[in-house]
């Protein structure tokens, strides 16, 4: 069976899905049926999702079953967030606040320094 195709081969539009039809007895519904969020995401996402899930979310055995190290596995799990979740915004981590405080001049790197130290 093919995948379902996502984007127009002619002028790369969105498509849509507007029928669905039985293999067993040939019955059509015709509609606009919204695709799930998980056709937003590439075959190799999705295979990383189904990998995932099947390893019951342990990133170590994820690791194991795709040949990939940690900082892989959290990266795709970045990527797929993204797409799934494009309204979560990033929460800043204290070196990328401290960061912009230093650039903006709020702070000196020694104050940097002793706030990070003080956070660990």
């Amino acid at each position: 069976m093919n995948r379902q195709l996502k984007k127009c081969p002619v002028c790369n539009g969105e498509l849509e899905v507007i029928e669905y039809q039985c293999s067993r007895c040939q019955t059509s519904i015709r509609g606009r049926f919204r695709l799930g969020d998980l056709a937003s995401l590439n075959l190799k996402q999705q295979e990383f999702v189904k990998v995932f899930i099947c390893c019951g979310g342990n990133i170590k055995e994820v690791e194991k079953t795709l040949g990939i190290s940690y900082p892989t596995v959290k990266n795709r799990l970045g990527e797929i967030s993204d797409i799934l979740c494009p309204s979560k915004e990033a929460d800043p981590s204290l070196p990328d606040l401290l960061l912009a405080d230093i650039e903006s001049g709020k702070i000196t790197v020694d104050e940097a320094l002793e706030k990070f130290k003080k956070r660990r």
